[in-house]
């Protein structure tokens, strides 16, 4: 068993090593960024961690290793709800269905931005030159387990466009999680690696570890920590989340991500479950985007 997570450890780390040292992308170049905001409620309320340890299929928007979190079908929804700052409403869905042991997914996510005012060659505001801009993608994936280890990949077509101007690409998520002994699991996936046409994807690896442990009267702890690196970060961020579940009825979510661009960044949410559904809630303050909410809500079908 040590042999294994040894071995998967191994092939995945020199990837953040590669992701952290010889990325040359100036940073902030990169395009389409919706592709790498938190979109699933939990991956928001965490800051991101917990790779190792999806709760379900609705992160696998974010994270293709999600889809094995789960066995029923399912349907996921979601939206965000940003700072009067952004100007702009961001909606995701996600199916989920198992195929023999295999699990396949398919998304759909978008964000669009309020009417913009266009300007002229002075710099000022222009009569009748309003225009929209936005961003949209859907993505098929597929996940199986093989004894403690896992394993997950989706493909993604994206399209932008901002007036006139449009831009498409393709592009992969994919990794492995290895659940070593009861109470931990690690993790390593990485995003957006493809092609988009005359931009840079927004590629990002990130690699974690989730420890869980029984507490008191039928609560769960768990923690996670996760290094994550992306092509136009100047640094790495280290992302941290804690868990507190009372048995399968209701969770409490918080996390902080450690970097130099960020400040104040403390996130926090909850899930409650119905049995036949998720409701869930997230807060989370970023420096770029402000204060902005998302709420999600999976339906089960056993």
């Amino acid at each position: 068993m040590f042999v294994r997570f040894a071995l998967c450890a191994f092939l995945l780390l020199p990837i953040f090593a590669l992701a952290g040292e010889y990325w040359h992308v100036e940073p902030g170049a990169g395009s389409m960024k919706i592709l790498s905001m938190p979109t699933a409620p939990r991956g928001a309320a965490l800051s991101g961690a917990g790779i190792a340890s999806p709760r379900s299929a609705s992160e696998t928007v974010r994270n293709p290793l999600a889809p094995v979190s789960t066995n029923s079908l399912s349907l996921s929804f979601s939206k965000a709800d940003f700072s009067e700052y952004i100007g702009a409403g961001k909606v995701s869905m996600l199916a989920h269905s198992l195929f023999g042991k295999w699990h396949l997914t398919a998304g759909i996510e978008s964000l669009n931005f309020d009417e913009m005012e266009g300007y002229n060659d002075d710099g000022l505001t222009a009569k009748n030159s309003s225009f929209g801009a936005g961003t949209i993608a859907a993505q098929l994936g597929i996940a199986k387990t093989f004894n403690f280890l896992s394993a997950g990949l989706t493909v993604r077509y994206a399209n932008q466009n901002i007036e006139d101007y449009n831009r498409s690409g393709i592009l992969f998520d994919g990794g492995v999680k290895y659940d070593l002994l009861e109470y931990f699991a690690f993790g390593a996936i990485f995003s957006n690696f493809g092609w988009i046409e005359k931009e840079t994807a927004p590629l990002s690896v990130q690699a974690g570890i989730t420890g869980t442990c029984p507490l008191f009267l039928g609560f769960t702890g768990a923690l996670s920590a996760d290094l994550y690196r992306r092509n136009d970060f100047q640094e790495g961020e280290l992302r941290s989340g804690l868990e507190i579940m009372y048995k399968d009825v209701f969770s409490l979510r918080f996390g902080y991500p450690i970097s130099s661009e960020e400040n104040n960044a403390l996130s926090a949410g909850f899930v409650i479950k119905l049995g036949f559904a998720d409701i869930e809630y997230a807060y989370q303050n970023r420096t770029v985007l402000n204060a902005n909410h998302i709420f999600g809500v999976s339906l089960y079908f056993k």
